[in-house]
């Protein structure tokens, strides 16, 4: 549990307040800085332009994070009061995500309203698909939590559970949904932590005896026997919050035999007497060890073991007291070394993808382009904050890959870009130039700009029948991709010449800049030229295209084969639009 706070001791406020980005986003402002944190989001723009429902009649829900890829939906509801020193935020807030989760996944879809109806639509899909495994349901505010307010969510998120579960076709597919309080103190925890690997700072009794201790220059460690039970409850109490240092949290499970987590479980349930010699064990972080009579530690974090320790949750607790499991703990003040530990106690799919490519000579040289021009590329996770005008590989990657001519991969599967030697040598050549990458990255910004300005039209009822179709083709999750796919499909209609190698499509060094916005605007311009030829090219393909065609590289390739004659028969009308684009940019 997170330790009541005073107003005084409130670090977060002034820095949440005087931050002009999260303020732009109005009564929704607190969820996205909350979901910054806590999501350690690696673009926020894109982030609160995908997740940030209509407003207008959006039946109590504010958020709607959808990934696929992870399984993962988040669904939220925010209220910023004027008080800061308010006891607890309104209940009725919370009791309103009931409504919002039943007119999300179990209403009529003729009665959904049309800010809610796509993410509706795709969420229910990914849970008729089992794409699925994990809903949260959070309520994000500026009061102290509270016991009433725990409780309702604790309602909702049993009624999402029922809900949900009518969806899943296969009785073998798990899914989980969990709910949080998200008010003052959490969001200081997240905020003062950002820059920490170990959240949960408790003290907290170890049960174990025996052990064996090992020392090094900057650190000190101890090896020990624990039941499985202690595991169990450590995870039901914690949650993900356990995995913070780790570089991907519990994946879940369905019950399959392929399934590792599934394995971990069956194991636990039929053999736990032996779970100690089939299982690797856990490592874990800690702030300190003390060895005395009792066994305590002050923080944990698990950075191995996490799937072990997530599947033990879904273990009954009768088997669960019959096992041990190994477990290190290490203790150790260095912030390079700890990040070595974590780098080094994680192996194949608990690595997060990007990082496999940290000390790739690509990456590297990247790196270094991008610092002659005064920008932070970051190439693989450090405990250091980011800045928010960095440019990260993990975040590049994907629109890179639908760039290139494979949006399926950048949409579905975006780890293999990292994990694949194959797929990551397409999207990061050794020729890779940093004015490339700064190219896409602009792209992608002024197709958020883009979406952002169509979704106020629509909400104000000010947009045409075309911007209201266009809108709805940046509406769903898949459509970024595919219309990065577009663009470089449309490469050299759009700069009217032979474009042999789109990577060699790069802008001029000048405008390579996080002060210059030429480049951005640019790209505007050139998307408000090509959106009304993408819609009625995508519009053409008969009802739920908008939907389907980004998802289809079938129909998503007819499109831009279709494209590549309208816009090259169009150039008398289209070209001075490009021309901006044209004169910052060279292939």
């Amino acid at each position: 549990m997170t330790k009541s706070i005073n107003k005084n001791e409130i670090t977060f406020k002034s820095f949440f307040e005087g931050d002009a980005d999260f303020q732009q986003y109005g009564p929704n402002a607190l969820g996205v800085f909350a979901l910054s944190l806590y999501l350690r989001l690696e673009d926020l723009i894109e982030f609160a332009t995908n997740s940030i429902t209509d407003g207008f009649n959006d039946k109590k829900l504010d958020i709607c994070y959808l990934n696929e890829e992870e399984g993962f939906l988040l669904l939220a509801q925010c209220y910023l009061s004027p008080n800061w020193k308010r006891k607890s935020a309104l209940e009725n807030k919370a009791s309103d995500l009931s409504s919002a989760v039943a007119w999300l996944l179990s209403s009529s879809e003729d009665d959904i309203p049309p800010g809610l109806k796509t993410k509706a639509f795709e969420a229910r899909r990914a849970l008729r698909e089992g794409r699925l495994r994990k809903i949260e349901i959070l309520y994000i505010h500026n009061c102290q939590e509270s016991k009433n307010v725990e409780g309702q969510l604790k309602t909702v998120a049993n009624a999402a559970k029922d809900i949900a579960s009518s969806f899943l076709g296969d009785e073998n597919t798990t899914l989980s949904v969990s709910h949080r309080e998200m008010g003052i103190n959490v969001i200081e925890e997240l905020f003062i932590t950002r820059d920490s690997e170990i959240l949960i700072e408790d003290w907290i009794e170890v049960p174990f005896q025996k052990f064996v201790e090992e020392t090094g220059a900057e650190w000190k460690a101890v090896v020990a026997s624990i039941p499985l039970s202690w595991v169990r409850r450590l995870y039901k109490l914690h949650g993900d919050r356990l995995f913070s240092a780790n570089y991907r949290d519990y994946l879940g499970y369905v019950k399959r035999e392929e399934n590792i987590n599934y394995q971990i479980v069956t194991t636990a349930e039929s053999e736990p007497q032996n779970f100690w010699v089939y299982n690797n064990g856990i490592t874990a972080l800690t702030y300190e060890l003390k060895l005395g009579r009792k066994r305590k530690i002050r923080g944990i974090s698990i950075i191995n073991g996490a799937q072990t320790t997530g599947a033990l949750e879904a273990t009954k607790e009768q088997a669960a007291a019959k096992g041990k499991v190994l477990i290190r703990l290490v203790e150790c003040d260095s912030k390079d070394v700890v990040d070595r530990i974590i780098r080094y106690n994680n192996t194949q799919n608990e690595i997060k993808p990007a990082d496999i490519r940290s000390n790739d000579s690509t990456q590297r040289h990247l790196k270094t382009e991008f610092e002659k021009f005064g920008i932070e590329y970051i190439h693989r996770r450090s405990s250091s904050r980011a800045s928010r005008n960095s440019i990260s590989a993990a975040a590049v990657g994907p629109a890179l890959c639908a760039f290139h001519g494979d949006p399926q991969t950048a949409y579905r599967n975006s780890s293999s870009i990292f994990t694949e030697d194959k797929k990551y040598h397409e999207v990061f050549p050794e020729t890779t130039k940093a004015q490339h990458i700064f190219l896409i990255r602009m792209l992608s910004m002024a197709i958020d700009r883009i979406k952002a300005e169509l979704k106020v039209k629509v909400s104000e009822k000010t947009a045409t029948n075309l911007e209201t179709n266009e809108y709805e083709v940046l509406k769903y999750s898949a459509s970024k991709h595919f219309i990065f796919y577009i663009i470089g499909q449309l490469a050299e209609e759009i700069l009217e010449k032979k474009v042999a190698n789109l990577h060699n499509w790069i802008c001029i060094d000048g405008v390579v800049s996080q002060q210059n916005n030429s480049l951005l605007q640019a790209w505007e311009v050139t998307l408000r030229a090509l959106m009304p030829q993408i819609t009625t090219a995508i519009q053409k393909r008969g009802e739920g295209a908008f939907y389907e065609v980004p998802r289809s590289i079938i129909m998503s390739r007819e499109v831009a084969n279709e494209l590549k004659g309208v816009i090259a028969s169009l150039e008398p009308q289209l070209g001075p639009l490009f021309t901006d684009l044209r004169d910052r940019t060279r292939s």
